[in-house]
């Protein structure tokens, strides 16, 4: 069966992020004193990273389709065919170059391979969650996904809750997410940020609640799609 070859990796699209890059080292050249040397201070700090980034990232995509090719789950011709699965790809591709966080290029990994497999929202959907994935932070996602099912989540990451009886959703975050203990500020803005885009259902954080409301999800059915787009696919194999 036909695989994809990781050898030939190649775009032969220019990127808007090559596009850039190109731009920019004109306009260093074109710089009274740097010139040529500018140019290639440029390329020492600039260019082998980002090639190596767009390498690295399909290459991996690459991989993880053709282990669900080698499953009998795809076929090189099906994704040839899949129109949003391109389109998808092109624009994961785009920001997974832009990006270094590994919590944004899983999550951007898992967009494609959800497409590819058929679990895929429809178009304006599609493009409304890739481009959350642009503009938000990783503690976006890491709240997003905490909330969506706390108690499960909190199992999967080998977390124990206290036995709150009650307190406020904040106790939440900064007892799962301890990167964010003392951030209040940071987290708030997040969080109205969440609100605003329609993925969680709860206005603020002050109100203090039961301790079985504080680990209730809090997620709205959008919200839930998002992180189902965001999440590796269970695939049966």
């Amino acid at each position: 069966m036909d695989k994809i070859n990781n050898d030939l990796i190649d775009p032969v699209v220019e990127p808007d992020s090559e596009k850039a890059h190109r731009i920019a080292r004109i306009l260093i050249g074109a710089v009274p004193g740097l010139g040529g040397a500018g140019v290639e201070i440029f390329n020492s700090i600039i260019d082998t990273p980002m090639n190596e980034r767009k390498v690295r990232w399909m290459t991996e995509v690459g991989d993880a389709l053709n282990h669900l090719i080698d499953a009998k789950i795809l076929t090189e011709q099906g994704l040839q065919g899949n129109e949003a699965f391109i389109t998808t790809v092109a624009q994961a591709s785009m920001l997974a170059i832009r990006n270094h966080q590994q919590e944004k290029l899983e999550s951007l990994h898992n967009a494609v391979l959800n497409v590819a497999i058929g679990n895929c929202p429809e178009d304006d959907l599609r493009q409304i969650f890739l481009n959350f994935i642009d503009v938000c932070t990783v503690s976006h996602i890491r709240i997003l996904s905490l909330m969506n099912e706390p108690v499960e989540w909190a199992r999967r990451n080998d977390i124990q809750f206290p036995g709150w009886s009650m307190g406020g959703i904040t106790k939440v975050i900064e007892h799962a997410l301890p990167e964010l203990k003392g951030k209040e500020a940071i987290y708030t803005v997040i969080w109205k940020d969440l609100y605003q885009r329609g993925l969680i259902n709860t206005d603020g954080l002050g109100a203090t609640i039961s301790g079985s409301g504080m680990v209730a999800r809090r997620t709205t059915d959008l919200g839930q799609q998002l992180i189902d787009f965001l999440s590796a696919p269970e695939i049966e194999e």
